[in-house]
This record gives structure tokens, C-alpha cells and sequence, in this order.
């Protein structure tokens, strides 16, 4: 950066994928926002639709923002590229068909400053344009205090208490912390922040919680989040408990521990999802599993993946 740059104190990572419809909306909830010293850097992975053009009007209208393209590589590699351009202090990823609370970069902003955090996490809420039900909570006021704790205390705790989420839209992280730890998101993959998010938290040694739902999160019928479940998603999340136990592996045992507690956390629901493929399929699932990750998956998940007609059955019983 030129001597006569400011150093941003936030920057703003927004890969945008075919969501023209939507980004504009996304991008403005970032420029509006009560911390003015941003970067909001938009990495265009590929998009095919106008996306590219309504960032582009967005950039004249807003200096801050920075437009970097590339041939469509997925999510992860955009999210990567991002932090390599990165000059904040402080880095929020934020995903180009949601919004965030005005306010919510300053809060966490100056509570990452005044109490020296290596990063906070905060709330969500969920909408829609459509009659799609939103599948998860992303309310935790209950579930966990504010104080500051060691990221190890706070991931058992949410793990604990079923209030542990994976999204890094929820996640306000110093910079340096980032770079301390080479820490990035896995290429070719979905369900990326589960490795992300694990690794962050476990090595961290000052976090806190803001008991605040400043993010909101869209949930649309061509999404991510809402695409249907498939085998692809369960080969995925093998990939994502293999990376985790590599890196447990490294590490002391409370960490181990905790690795294995958070795995159990989100494989053991991705098995028991796994009960609407076919016959051939749920046995292939079960075979692997049984040879290398049966200790993560519950008696429950195993009985319905392998008898889905329990469910029905259950139902009936009721």
C-alpha cells in the first residue's frame, strides 16, 4: 500500500456467484455501514448472469469498493483470493445474497479492539422471498454468556448446548490471527467452513460472543443452503472429517477431544440425512463409515440409514 493509504480497520470479502439479483441489496448493507474505514473486496467467480455489472455500478458510486474476477473455481478459491488482497485489520466474509446489520461492524470492531479478541461471533436470522422454511436456528442468547474465553471453552460450549454453527458469516476475525495460523479455506470442496470454523476456534485463546442476530441470512430456492441433499454433499463431508482428524492428529488432547466432539456434531446428522438415497447408496455410505468413522455416528443415524422405513414407522407410532 502507497504511504498515503490508511490501512482499512475491516475488510469486507464478498465472493459473488450468478446472484445479480440479489447482491446489490448484499453489497449496500456493507456500504451503509457505521464503520467507515472498509475495504469491501467482491471476488466475481465466474458469475454468468449480471452480477458483474451490478458490482461494477456499485464500485463508481463507492471508491471502497475493489472488484477482482476470475474463472469460476468455487467459493472456497474465492474466499482465498480475497484474503490475499486483504489489507484490514480485521477481516468479515460476507456471502453476496444476505445483509448485515448496519451497526455490525462497528460493535465488533470496537470490542475486538478494547478487549484484544483474536474474533467474536454473533447471531443470525433467517428470511425468504419464497415459502422455504428455514431449516436451522441461529439464535444462541441462551445457550452461551459473553465474557471472554478461550476459543477451546466456547466451541464446547456451543457444542454442548447445540448452539454451534459453522458459518463464517457469523464470524468477526483479526487479520493477524488469520495469518498466524496459514490459515485458509480447502479448494473443490462444499462445506468448507466446518473445516474453516473448527480450526479457528480451537486454536484461538481469546473470544467473545455478542449476543446480537446482526447478520440475516436469505434463504432462496437456487441457493446453496437450500439445494437438495445428495450423495455429493456426504463424500464432501468425508473429505472435511479426514482434513479434521489430520489436523487433530497434530494437536494435544483436549483439542483432539474437541475436534472429535465437533465431528460428531455435524457427521452424525449428515448420516441420518443420508436415509432418502437409494439402497446401493445408503450401503456404500455404511460400509465407510463402518471401517473409518464409526465412533462418530450414533446408534440412531446408523438404524435409520440402514432401515429408513423406521422413520414412517415412528411417525405412525406417534
Amino acid at each position: 500500500m502507497g504511504k498515503d493509504v490508511i490501512k482499512p480497520k475491516v475488510s469486507v470479502i464478498i465472493p459473488v456467484y450468478n446472484t445479480g439479483k440479489y447482491v446489490e441489496e448484499s453489497v449496500r448493507s456493507i456500504i451503509n455501514q457505521t464503520l467507515p474505514e472498509l475495504e469491501i473486496i467482491i471476488i466475481n467467480d465466474g458469475s454468468t448472469d449480471n452480477s458483474l455489472q451490478v458490482i461494477t455500478l456499485l464500485q463508481d458510486i463507492d471508491k471502497r469498493i475493489f472488484i477482482h474476477s476470475q474463472e469460476n473455481q468455487g467459493l472456497s478459491s474465492a474466499r482465498n483470493q480475497g484474503l490475499n488482497y486483504a489489507n484490514g485489520e480485521y477481516i468479515y466474509f460476507m456471502d453476496s445474497d444476505d445483509i448485515l446489520d448496519t451497526n455490525a461492524l462497528k460493535v465488533c470492531y470496537e470490542r475486538c479492539v478494547s478487549e484484544e479478541l483474536d474474533f467474536v461471533f454473533f447471531d443470525a436470522i433467517t428470511f425468504t422471498d419464497s415459502n422455504i422454511q428455514a431449516p436451522i436456528s441461529y439464535n444462541r442468547k441462551e445457550k452461551i454468556t459473553s465474557e471472554i474465553k478461550t476459543g477451546l471453552q466456547s466451541l464446547n460450549t456451543l457444542l454442548e448446548t447445540s448452539g454451534y454453527r459453522s458459518s463464517v458469516c457469523l464470524l468477526f476475525i483479526k487479520h493477524n490471527y488469520i495469518t498466524s495460523l496459514s490459515l485458509n479455506f480447502l479448494q473443490g470442496i462444499i462445506h468448507e467452513d466446518q473445516l474453516f470454523t473448527a480450526k479457528l476456534y480451537t486454536q484461538a485463546q481469546r473470544v467473545a460472543y455478542i449476543p446480537e442476530a446482526f447478520f440475516h441470512r436469505r434463504f432462496r430456492p437456487d441457493s446453496i443452503m437450500t439445494k437438495q441433499y445428495t450423495i455429493f454433499n456426504v463424500k464432501n463431508y468425508f473429505i472435511v472429517v479426514d482434513e479434521l482428524i489430520k489436523f487433530a492428529s497434530g494437536q494435544n488432547e483436549i483439542i483432539k477431544k474437541t475436534i472429535n466432539k465437533t465431528i460428531r456434531f455435524f457427521f452424525d446428522p449428515a448420516i441420518y440425512m443420508a436415509n432418502i438415497f437409494r439402497w446401493y447408496e445408503r450401503f456404500s455410505i455404511a460400509k465407510t463409515c463402518f471401517l473409518r468413522y464409526r465412533k462418530y455416528i450414533s446408534v440412531k443415524s446408523w438404524l435409520v440409514l440402514l432401515f429408513p422405513w423406521l422413520i414412517k414407522l415412528k411417525s405412525y407410532i406417534k
